[in-house]
């Protein structure tokens, strides 16, 4: 991987180490690519998209679920130079004419006019045809000479949409260099190797899924196992088997995942898993929760999981992935500051663990290999020792850019930094992370975070764990009020309307400031991006515009029977 001009030559390298290859289980049984065969295959199915009319350098949209045959389409893809755009499926409930307009939207953005998807989802997206062209992912391998791609590392090889936490979706444009250079960086970090096992059930078309455990993992030749996302969100308890089953030694996922393991784990369903063999299981949601890392230690301590395993990480689309690591083989370290401090005078002051106005950051690390890391204050000063700041990124894995969207590039690129959004302190040399700039939300003068309000709501019986979002509104007298938002499963109104009182004054009691309302909606109902992640603006707009479908509110007649 180390002279590679383009992600292919990579990956065929990779798989010259490989033991095992590819290992995908679906509902039906698993499905083995021998590392031979998974290169044969995808050099079939990129004579396929030469056929095709495919050219170096067009882009090509895959609906990326995760199946035998969109895989072999995205490594089809790199092997003939053709641009991967990959695409998300609907996670949740969503009108299936929105899902096609805003897939048709993104194609039409990057000018992809071929559509590569499994041969069953084309009549769900059939209204496409008339404006892009639709290949079945099982049509595409075709017997062939494919001639090695000319691709160099400044040719573009990826064009990842953003997952809409904050706005709307934007193409993020990575090279071929950009990503071999994030993958490098990510193995001689955590040192992966063909001796290891790999284990993901995120979505291939999330960076953390598709660079970091898909490319990066046939990189590195390791033996790689991958399952659809919706069989872990039906089952978390496959992902954990699969483990078990598989002697994973490397995993991943985000807060939820975790969260949702421990769970399984304390259920005893888990009888008879060895998670022994785990070395490390990176977690990337930001900011990382202490609380949901410190329950799967204790709740997999009886089935071999080691206390060094959960590994905080921090990463973002348009650093191709990865940003900052801990060391390995280290367990996670806390940082116990002062909330006011951190809120009203942006400073992390050290503070004692349980003392009361005492917040827990989790350490993400330090700066990869090649990547510089620098907080930025809003004066445009940087940052001293704790002092909070915009997190800003120089490293050689950092994006061309949004596609063509000059305005949001040049807000992003400045002075050759990556601007992230994120708000961050060092303290150490490793990054610690309290926020985003556009979610804070500002009441009586101190900058509040949502996340801690959210965690906050979430200890409450009848508020699901992950599922809260908090905003703020401005009120007429142009004061921003916050408002929470949170999914329950509770079937019984009263207790519903319980449950959202108690985190009203939870929130009061704990945060120290006032809620304007909480909303307890139904599971399943709050607006999340395709790879899980809260939309608060979304969810802000939904409120103000009353398309909430409320089973309780706080302090408010009971609206639903």
């Amino acid at each position: 991987m180390a002279n590679a001009d383009n992600i292919w030559q990579g990956i065929v390298e990779g798989l010259s180490r490989s033991k095992r290859g590819l290992t995908i289980l679906e509902e039906s049984g698993e499905i083995r690519y021998t590392p031979s065969e998974l290169k044969a295959a995808a050099e079939r199915c990129g004579v396929g998209l030469m056929r095709a009319g495919v050219k170096p350098g067009d882009r090509v949209g895959i609906l990326a679920q995760t199946a035998p045959s969109t895989i072999l389409g995205i490594l089809g893809c790199f092997a003939t130079g053709a641009v991967a755009v990959p695409l998300p499926l609907p996670m949740r409930a969503v009108d299936p004419a929105a899902f096609i307009e805003q897939t048709v939207l993104r194609l039409e953005k990057v000018g992809a006019e071929l559509v590569v998807l499994p041969g069953e989802l084309i009549s769900m997206v059939g209204d496409m045809g008339e404006r892009v062209r639709l290949l079945a992912a099982e049509e595409l391998p075709v017997d062939g000479d494919l001639p090695s791609p000319a691709s160099g590392r400044e040719d573009i090889a990826i064009v990842q949409f953003t997952s809409g936490s904050t706005s709307e979706p934007r193409g993020v444009v990575l090279t071929h260099g950009n990503v071999n250079a994030n993958s490098r960086a990510i193995a001689a970090t955590v040192g992966v190797h063909p001796e290891d096992t790999v284990v993901s059930w995120l979505p291939l078309y999330h960076d953390m899924g598709l660079i970091g455990f898909l490319i990066t993992a046939l990189n590195c030749g390791t033996s790689l196992v991958i399952m659809p996302p919706q069989r872990f969100t039906a089952d978390p308890s496959l992902w954990l088997q699969a483990i078990s089953d598989h002697k994973a030694t490397l995993t991943g996922g985000p807060n939820f995942g975790f969260a949702l393991a421990s769970r399984v784990l304390r259920s005893g369903r888990a009888e008879g898993m060895d998670l022994s063999s785990l070395r490390l299981a990176l977690n990337g949601a930001e900011p990382v929760d202490p609380e949901v890392l410190d329950g799967l230690i204790e709740a997999g301590e009886p089935y071999g999981l080691k206390p060094e395993v959960p590994y905080p990480v921090y990463g973002l689309a348009e650093a191709t992935l990865a940003v900052t690591f801990p060391p390995p083989g280290r367990r996670y370290v806390i940082d116990h500051v002062s909330r006011t401090a951190v809120q009203e005078g942006d400073f992390a002051a050290p503070s004692i663990p349980g003392k009361e106005d005492t917040q827990a950051f989790i350490s993400l690390g330090k700066s990869l290999p090649g990547v510089k890391v620098s907080i930025i204050r809003s004066d445009g000063r940087e940052a001293s020792e704790r002092e909070v700041g915009e997190v800003c990124v120089q490293a050689p894995s950092v994006m061309q850019g949004y596609w063509d969207d000059p305005g949001k590039t040049a807000e992003a690129l400045r002075g050759g930094w990556l601007h992230t959004g994120d708000l961050g302190y060092q303290a150490e040399g490793e990054l610690y992370l309290v926020g985003r700039i556009k979610d804070m939300v500002i009441i009586g003068g101190r900058n509040l975070f949502p996340e801690d309000v959210e965690r906050c709501a979430e200890q409450v019986d009848g508020v699901r764990k992950g599922n809260a979002i908090a905003f703020g509104v401005t009120s007429r007298k142009g004061r921003e009020r916050l408002v929470l938002v949170g999914e329950t499963r509770l079937k019984s109104i009263d207790r519903a309307l319980e449950a959202a009182r108690t985190v009203s004054s939870e929130v009061r009691e704990s945060i120290g400031v006032p809620v304007r309302e909480v909303v307890l909606v139904p599971a399943g109902s709050l607006p999340k991006t395709s790879s899980g992640k809260k939309r608060r603006f979304l969810c802000r707009d939904l409120y103000l515009e009353e398309r909430l479908q409320p089973i309780a509110r706080s302090g408010a007649t009971i609206l639903k029977s």
